[in-house]
């Protein structure tokens, strides 16, 4: 049974706006060490971080409540395949799968996040 589907959409340049003006203390409000690391190797890292504040983002609208940016990380699998870990344990559900699919084009990105009670 569906819990819930969310989605979010991004735009970059006024994502790496807001970088540039709040700099490394939005970062770290927002998110964990694990995507900091794996973004900044990137060769354009505002890309990928606006791509996770988005799953971010969709996995508060799919999951109907709020938690904390540090609740959740977006990291990627031996594949490169990116999926959601649930870092807090009262968020966190055996009786929940996740599913989440990522876009970029331009000047956008895009997440959805689904959300099954199994």
């Amino acid at each position: 049974m569906i819990h819930g589907i969310g989605i979010d959409i991004v735009h970059i340049p006024k994502f790496k706006n807001a970088l540039l003006k709040w700099g490394d203390r939005l970062k770290e409000r927002i998110f964990t060490l694990n995507e900091l690391n794996y973004c900044e190797k990137r060769a354009f890292p505002e890309q990928h971080l606006a791509v996770r504040f988005a799953t971010k983002e969709a996995f508060f609208k799919a999951l109907g409540s709020l938690v904390g940016f540090k609740d959740i990380e977006v990291l990627n699998d031996g594949s490169n395949k990116p999926y959601i870990n649930v870092i807090n344990k009262n968020v966190k559900s055996k009786n929940r799968r996740t599913y989440l699919s990522l876009s970029h084009d331009g000047d956008y990105c895009i997440a959805q996040v689904l959300i099954e009670v199994v």
